[in-house]
């Protein structure tokens, strides 16, 4: 890990998620993470439902054909990255199995 790396660094994520909960007050509670092995990307988890991970995507203008849908051990999630106001956004949803296979096949359609 960069020993030099300082807030500034960290800047632009955490500049887009304050953007984002002056303009978006109404989209669902999230998970937020900006790391230092990662200092440039907004990395948002929805843990509840798919439903809440498609208002998000939706409302950051993020494309289905970049959805990546995974599961291991028990745990499923879809996830899509994209750029939003020039930063790097990974926004990944948690389900069940069935509701990512569902959400998987529904992304293939769309896109």
């Amino acid at each position: 890990m960069n020993t030099d790396l300082t807030l500034q660094r960290q800047g632009s994520p955490i500049l887009l998620l304050a953007h984002l909960h002056a303009t978006m007050q109404r989209l669902p509670a999230a998970s937020f993470h900006v790391t230092p092995v990662y200092p440039t990307v907004l990395e948002i988890s929805l843990h509840d439902s798919l439903d809440a991970f498609t208002a998000w995507r939706e409302a950051l203008g993020l494309n289905l054909s970049e959805l990546d849908a995974r599961s291991h051990k028990g745990s499923s999630w879809v996830t899509v990255d994209g750029v939003v106001d020039d930063v790097l956004v990974r926004l990944t949803g948690y389900g069940d199995e069935v509701e990512v296979a569902a959400y998987q096949a529904m992304s293939a359609v769309a896109a």
